[in-house]
């Protein structure tokens, strides 16, 4: 039997890598993710180290322990997202999550209200 897949967004995989988070843990289904997630994670992190939340070795760290899941990146159909943005007033990057998790007929982890909502 196939094991069911879930779509993971940055928000999700933000709150299991921050050490003053971690209200969720890493799902044992298999994960999927747009090739997007790549880089809203490590701005994320770039972000936090900006504004003094972690230090550089700390998220380069987080970067690390983030690399080793197994998430599987695919792509999106980009007309299909941004139709999908338009008529669910999300941004084209939210709605691709939405999209792959639709395409996909996965769960949506996020912790967006809006999107979890649509999802």
């Amino acid at each position: 039997m196939k094991s069911r897949a879930v779509v993971i967004d940055a928000s999700y995989v933000l709150d299991i890598l921050f050490p003053d988070e971690k209200m969720c843990e890493l799902p044992k289904e298999k994960m999927i993710a747009p090739t997007l997630l790549r880089y809203e994670v490590v701005n994320a992190i770039k972000m936090a180290n900006v504004r003094k939340r972690i230090s550089q070795n700390v998220g380069l760290e987080l970067i690390k322990e983030w690399q080793s899941w197994k998430i599987e990146y695919q792509d999106v159909d980009l007309a299909a997202a941004m139709k999908l943005a338009i008529t669910t007033d999300l941004s084209v990057y939210d709605a691709s999550y939405l999209w792959l998790a639709r395409e996909k007929k996965a769960k949506l982890l996020t912790f967006d209200k809006k999107l979890a909502r649509l999802a």
